[in-house]
Parts: structure tokens; sequence; C-alpha cells
């Protein structure tokens, strides 16, 4: 409990110090901010043996708009992405989730990115998908529910 405290002291000790930070901004925030560091410092370019290649940070993703439709025998999602190839589209389905990072062809790469939580299990291996027109399409059954007869 005392180093905890202590801990605590030292840190408030530096945040008073510096003249850059206001304190009570940097203790309320402190996770939110160290959050979007993390995040983009993800989006830095790196190369095959992880050393950096640039000294720039890539902008962070932003949700475009998308469309949901479900129902009991499938799952649609429907996002509009600008400038996107299929190439530089990422597909991840999981059994209760489906999620998209894509980025676009321009030169400074705006990445897009969308995360759905569907409200019935997937079956990820029948997931069919196509790009048309700036607009992503994903198409994936559900699984059937078994009945068990007991005996």
């Amino acid at each position: 409990m005392a180093s905890t405290i202590q801990k605590r002291r030292q840190l408030r000790d530096i945040a008073d110090k510096s003249q850059f930070w206001d304190v009570e901004d940097l203790m309320s925030n402190f996770d939110r901010e160290m959050a979007l560091l993390e995040q983009g410092l993800g989006h830095m370019i790196w190369d095959r043996d992880e050393h950096r290649v640039t000294t720039f940070i890539r902008p962070l993703p932003v949700t475009p708009s998308f469309r949901i439709s479900e129902d009991d025998k499938e799952f649609t999602l429907s996002v509009k992405l600008p400038n996107v190839s299929k190439d530089d589209i990422r597909l991840k389905v999981d059994k209760n989730s489906v999620d998209i990072l894509a980025c676009s062809g321009d030169l400074v790469c705006r990445p897009y990115y969308v995360s759905v939580v569907t409200k019935g299990e997937l079956a990820p291996e029948t997931a069919k998908a196509r790009l048309e027109d700036e607009e992503f399409e994903i198409k994936v059954s559900k699984t059937r529910k078994k009945r068990l007869e007991v005996k």
C-alpha cells in the first residue's frame, strides 16, 4: 500500500514539474491518451525486419458508413469504401463478429475499420464478399441450431 502511494506521489511530482502538461488533464485522461498513442504507433510503416520505415504516424482508422442486415439465416454487411481496391481489404469473420480493415489507394493511405458483433452465431466458412462501385458487401450464413432428442 505504501509503495502505491509513493508511486502516485512520484508521478504527481513529475507532472507538477512539467511545463507542458496540465496535471488534472493528464491524470484524468491518461488511459485514453495512451490508447490513442498506442493505436497511432501501430499505424506507422515497418519493414520485414521490424525496423521503422517512416517517422510519421499514419492517419488513425475511421469508421466508414455501413449497413447491416441480419435475420435467422444470414448476416449481411455493406460498407462504403472509397478509393479502395479488393487487394487492400483485410477481412476477419469469426463465429460472433465481422472485422474489416481497408486502406485507400492514395498516397496518404486512409485506413477504414469496421467491427460488428452479430446477434447469432455465424458459419465463417460460408462467407462471400464482393467489391463493386466502392461498396464492399459480405454475406455470411448463420449456423443452424440442432435439436437433440432426449431418450
